[in-house]
């Protein structure tokens, strides 16, 4: 039997050696390969891209401008804020740097933990000890900006305050620019902000004037530390910014106060869709207050600012629309305030179109058209100078009055009325448009109508910002290119007859339950029936309502318009006269007591009955001479100074009130003129609550009188 021949073992296990090693090779080779073309061939490109990714040319922000209102308060500024983090490779490299980290790192974790209450201390001591084990060169502590003195505060913790001098404790603070507004909610929706869930963007003033509070970017390289974190490059010559202008507006914060107030309580009693106000300043056209407050579930109060409705909501104006109608009718036919108008039944009816009144007013003047707030009256005026088909002159008139055009004011966008041109009217245009239907407009278009009436006949383009200044220098002055007619939109005759029957409809008209102030309102109440949602038409008991009028009567210092959307209530008690025509005059009234200027002077004698009893009061010095010689008293010269005047019968005791310079003064006692006079000449701002005089302070006198400092006093 022939003999098994046996493999050769040792030969395939050489060949199959061999076959692994040249595998291997080939791949160590093909790594090789692979390592010098990254490295030498694409090295130069990879490193290009490496650093653009990680160092690369940025724009460096510019400081902000302030925007201040008319008396040099902040109104929003920009405050450095800090983000904190640290660079962990300064506490490695030598035994001294080691020992020095274990010394203090959990003194450093457990003030971390403390002060940010956002993780344990063994969670920041692991956080800070794996990113200096692994060489990292920044470490983001924590995401919350801090402000300087927090930042202060930061530098005493452990390890940071330890390596505080020898510049190793790896503390890096970035700075960031934040906006802040002193005065909170105030003018919120007017000054503005810079970001906001709803508009996606800036509003107010801030959005408007951006160009100019931003200022110029400067530019430089820069290194990214991690995904929100850039640090300057070393050695790199950045071009520097250059810091916006500062806004100086034309709101007047007491004013602003006095409005919010008084439109929160009268949201608070109608429950409206929103509410708008706007005080301007008759002769110069400044916004002195503007506020808008509609609903807010998240509000504290239950209502917010959050869309500007004074400027970019425009409804059907209804009835303070008839005051131009009726200034167009009267330059037309010079008519009497005592032409007659028949009203009939109060219903005007024309082709399938039927307008009323809300109550028949049978044969009434043309005075009591506008007193009477009369529909009907109204439109047989118009229909009596225009027709109904030659209509081209009325619109005229109102191109005149500024009530077609928009009013390009500062604050964008600036809406543009909706009214028709003549040609595309129909037989109603005319008549209807005349009493405030069938035509959009929003309060401040109105309000600049019923300002020039005011104005003695002179419109003047309303204006929010008056200046932009760089230090002490006016580089803009807004006022420059603020559009002033030369001319009055009326003839004298005209404008006398407008005012007369303005002051008619407060003191015996549809506005006669805010008349009695002492200083006289004259101003037009509109109540407009809205549209519905959905359907179409108007209707009965869903109503817009407005007044816009003028104070003081006599000489106009201030023009204003409030309104209110839909406001809720039953039949009657929603119409203008019960809903804005009383906020109109709690405003008005506020402002009046702390306008010292509006406040009349004292004249007549003491009665007898009054001398004969005890009286206590200090004294404004502007007011000795009335009391003194105007109504027959002893006068003990005081030189000028407050006195604590003490009448008892017919005897005089006065005892001069000295007011040391740069503290705050004692004002218990007085009036709220006379405490407002001498708390704001020293600088300071002033709420007051309550009526008759200061029982007390908030504020010693005595105390140092820091400028802007917020002081409240409390009336009895």
């Amino acid at each position: 039997m022939a003999k098994e021949k046996r493999p050769n073992i040792r030969g395939l296990i050489t060949r199959r050696f061999y076959t692994f090693f040249i595998i291997i090779l080939a791949v160590f080779l093909y790594l090789l390969f692979s390592l010098y073309k990254v490295v030498v061939l694409k090295g130069p490109k990879f490193r290009s891209e490496a650093m653009a990714t990680y160092v690369k040319k940025r724009k460096i922000e510019a400081t902000r401008g302030n925007i201040y209102s008319d008396d040099g308060s902040l109104l929003s500024t920009t405050l450095p804020k800090y983000r904190l983090g640290m660079d962990p490779s300064v506490l490695t490299g030598n035994a001294k740097a080691d020992e020095f980290y274990k010394q203090h790192i959990d003194g450093l974790a457990a003030a971390l933990s403390n002060f940010f209450k956002d993780r344990t201390a063994e969670e920041y001591k692991e956080k800070i000890s794996a990113a200096r084990k692994s060489g990292r060169t920044y470490l983001l502590l924590n995401n919350r900006l801090l402000d300087f003195q927090e930042k202060k505060k930061v530098l005493s913790f452990p390890l940071f305050k330890e390596a505080k001098n020898s510049n190793k404790s790896g503390v890096v603070f970035d700075k960031i620019n934040v906006r802040y507004a002193p005065f909170g909610q105030m003018a919120y929706r007017t000054v503005g902000y810079l970001k906001d869930l709803r508009d996606k963007g800036r509003v107010g003033i801030e959005n408007s004037f951006d160009k100019e509070l931003r200022g110029e970017f400067g530019e430089g390289m820069f290194e990214k530390m991690d995904n929100n974190t850039w640090r300057p490059e070393p050695g790199d010559e950045p071009k520097l910014p250059v810091a916006g202008v500062d806004l100086h507006s034309t709101i007047d914060i007491n004013i602003q106060e006095i409005v919010e107030t008084a439109l929160l309580n009268g949201m608070k009693i109608f429950k409206g869709n929103y509410a708008v106000a706007i005080v301007m300043e008759t002769s110069t056209g400044k916004i002195k207050a503007l506020s808008n407050i509609a609903a807010n579930p998240l509000s504290p109060t239950g209502y917010s600012e959050t869309y500007n409705y004074a400027l970019l909501e425009a409804r059907d104006p209804g009835s303070v629309f008839k005051l131009p109608s009726i200034m167009a009718v009267l330059e037309e036919k010079n008519y009497p305030l005592t032409k007659m108008v028949n009203t009939g039944d109060g219903k005007f009816r024309l082709y399938n179109g039927v307008m009323s009144d809300s109550h028949p007013l049978g044969t009434i003047s043309l005075e009591q058209v506008i007193e009477s707030s009369s529909n009907v009256g109204t439109m047989k005026l118009v229909q009596e100078a225009f027709g109904t088909t030659n209509n081209e002159k009325f619109y005229n008139y109102l191109k005149k009055y500024h009530l077609i055009e928009s009013l390009d004011f500062q604050l964008k966008p600036s809406r543009k009325p909706v009214f028709p041109v003549p040609a595309k009217w129909d037989g109603l245009q005319l008549l209807w448009s005349s009493v405030g239907y069938s035509t959009q407009y929003t309060p401040l278009q109105i309000l600049a109508f019923y300002n020039a009436v005011a104005n003695n006949g002179y419109w003047v383009q309303p204006l929010i910002v008056s200046k932009a200044t760089r230090g002490d220098e006016v580089v803009i002055d807004y006022t420059a290119s603020q559009v002033r007619d030369s001319k009055p939109l009326c003839s004298p005759e005209t404008l006398q007859k407008l005012r007369i029957m303005l002051e008619g409809v407060v003191t015996k008209g549809t506005a006669n339950n805010i008349k009695g102030s002492v200083y006289g309102i004259a101003g037009k109440t509109g109540t407009a029936q809205r549209t519905v949602t959905g359907a179409k038409g108007y209707r009965k008991g869903n109503y817009y309502t407005t007044f816009a009028g003028y104070f003081p009567v006599k000489n106009p210092k201030y023009t204003m318009i409030v309104a209110v959307d839909e406001p809720k209530g039953s039949a009657e008690g929603t119409y203008a006269r019960q809903v804005t025509a009383p906020v109109f005059k709690e405003i008005a009234d506020r402002i009046y007591l702390r306008d010292m200027k509006l406040q009349q002077t004292l004249r007549g004698y003491l009665p007898d009955s009054l001398n004969k009893n005890k009286l206590a009061h200090t004294l404004h010095p502007a007011d000795q001479n009335i009391l003194f010689s105007r109504l027959g008293l002893p006068k003990v010269e005081e030189n000028g100074q407050w006195v604590n005047f003490n009448l008892e019968k017919k005897t005089v005791n006065n005892q001069a009130i000295t007011m040391t310079p740069k503290t705050v003064p004692n004002v218990v006692g007085m009036n709220l003129r006379d405490a407002l006079f001498a708390l704001e000449n020293k600088g300071l701002k002033v709420r007051a609550n309550g009526f008759g005089t200061v029982k007390n302070q908030s504020i010693p006198a005595g105390s140092p009188a820091a400028k802007n400092r917020l002081v409240y006093i409390q009336l009895q």
